[in-house]
């Protein structure tokens, strides 16, 4: 009896021209006949858009890796205002979710056809560890929903007023960034060239920093006039607050400025050094003290661990000279409060406004802490001892109110793995041309620790979204089996890297 042929064996076959011929024709005739129908009913505009949409779909489905790219690129702007109130009636959280669901049905179809080709990345225990922690931080949220005053609702601090509602915001949406994490993971596996994984990486975050420039300068006419404290909220249309702005481009610059301190093409310096010089324009326009603190980390960063002869000094110098010429607004945000005796003012009313109230709170669940955003619920906010804020401006503090002790312990064991593997892969990675965008990657732990004192989280969210695409690579280049050495052996002793997919 015959085998019956496998898909590839099918696919494989010759097929007949006159056949095809016919089929392509009777297939152009359809189309046609569609896209008229279409332009009558729904416009030029929306027609051209479909179009575009099918044949990145039929792509796409051909090669997930078309996905995969799409889903890094849309990620970061799914918290922008124009993005996440819909397009096209969908919003941004939809528009990746189906991104994203599209490249697992294309893998599915790659795996059907050629099994055994993928390289699927595996998550270390550490990271299943703190998943746990996140997930857990969120289910215990959810039971204390009805607890959250109704000033906040009204206030517009917090509108979700159900369970469901709330895991939205706290599980589904974040958990969103750990999914395309994994993206990025197979897309770094199974990709030729490694080094073109940042492409779309480093391009959304320009455009976001351009966007965020063409927003600052539109709503005021001078430089003096962005550094005041309500020019500052013009860009809230953006959707996101200045400061997370300031730390979503702050771990872009890390990831470019390293990238461009270790470049050795000139093609590449200059769209590295272009690309900074658009990052760093919109980390100041922010006029965000924590960005600030957070531009002068990766700086010097940078610096510390450049190649010699690189083209990072010239960038650095241009900086310094965009400084110069918004120094006295720069300086005078960047010194708001400091010289005075108001803790308040320097603090923004942080300290006896929002973490002193709060600090009775860690007491009552020491050990695994209230639920992510716990401060919603807290005895502090429900007798109104504290600004209506939805989380408590510090990092450190969030992690002790929502996780407890023994979720923080978790947390920094993870960041400590997370450090290590960006620097073992940036020690491995220029061969993958990848070094210095690892070298960026490890910076981001130190922003995140230093911008996280006065704002932020150490849960996963939209803020980090490029130390999470960069964790994805990362893992996905371990997952290559090229050249990753362990740490106490010799590169000599390798085993000898296998052979990328076509």
């Amino acid at each position: 009896m015959r085998d019956t042929p496998t898909m590839a064996q099918y696919l494989e076959r010759p097929q007949h021209p006159a056949r095809n011929l016919i089929a392509s024709f009777l297939v152009c005739i359809v189309a046609a006949v569609l896209v008229g129908l279409l332009f009558d009913r729904v416009g030029l505009a929306r027609t051209a858009a479909l179009i575009a949409g099918a044949v990145i779909v039929m792509l796409g489905l051909r090669d997930f890796r078309i996905f995969a790219v799409l889903v890094v690129f849309l990620l970061p702007f799914v918290p922008i205002r124009f993005l996440s109130q819909a397009v096209a009636g969908l919003s941004g959280l939809r528009i990746v979710g189906m991104a994203i669901l599209m490249t697992a049905a294309a893998v599915f179809i790659a795996v059907a056809v050629r099994p055994g080709q993928l390289r699927f990345p595996a998550w270390r225990p550490v990271f299943l560890a703190y998943l746990l922690v996140f997930v857990v931080a969120a289910l215990d949220g959810a039971r204390s929903v009805s607890l959250i005053p109704a000033y906040f609702n009204v206030l517009g601090v917090f509108s979700e007023t159900t369970a469901l509602g709330y895991l939205q915001v706290m599980l589904f949406s974040p958990g969103l960034v750990i999914v395309a994490s994994y993206v990025m993971a197979l897309l770094a596996a199974n990709t030729r060239r490694p080094a073109w994984v940042t492409v779309p990486v480093l391009a959304s975050a320009v455009l976001l920093a351009a966007l965020l420039c063409l927003v600052a300068t539109g709503t005021s006419s001078t430089v003096d006039e962005l550094a005041q404290q309500e020019s500052r909220r013009h860009l809230s249309v953006l959707g996101p607050h200045a400061n997370e702005l300031g730390l979503v481009l702050n771990m872009a610059l890390a990831l470019a400025l390293c990238s461009l301190g270790q470049a050795r093409s000139r093609a590449a310096a200059l769209w590295l050094g272009a690309g900074s010089l658009v990052l760093a324009a919109g980390i100041l326009l922010t006029f965000s003290r924590g960005a600030f603190l957070g531009l002068l980390v990766v700086m010097v960063y940078a610096v510390l661990v450049r190649r010699k002869g690189g083209w990072l000094p010239l960038v650095l110098v241009a900086l310094a000279l965009a400084v110069a010429a918004m120094s006295d607004a720069v300086v005078g945000r960047a010194l708001h409060g400091i010289g005075g005796n108001d803790i308040d003012l320097i603090s923004s009313g942080r300290v006896n406004e929002i973490w002193r109230p709060l600090l009775p709170e860690i007491a009552r669940h020491p050990l695994f802490g209230s639920g992510h955003a716990s401060i919603l619920w807290s005895e502090a906010a429900q007798s109104r001892s504290i600004l209506p804020v939805g989380h408590p401006h510090s990092a450190y503090l969030a992690s002790l109110l929502d996780v407890g002790i023994a979720g923080s312990i978790i947390t920094l064991v993870f960041f400590v793995h997370m450090w290590r593997l960006f620097l073992r892969v940036a020690r491995a990675g220029q061969a993958h041309g990848l070094r210095g965008f690892f070298l960026g990657a490890a910076a981001c732990i130190p922003l995140l620790l230093v911008q996280g004192i006065t704002d932020d989280s150490f849960m996963p969210g939209f803020t980090h979204v490029y130390l999470w695409l960069a964790y994805g690579a990362a893992t996905g280049i371990t997952a290559r089996r090229d050249r990753i050495p362990a740490p106490h052996r010799r590169a000599e002793a390798l085993e000898r890297p296998t052979k990328d997919i076509q």
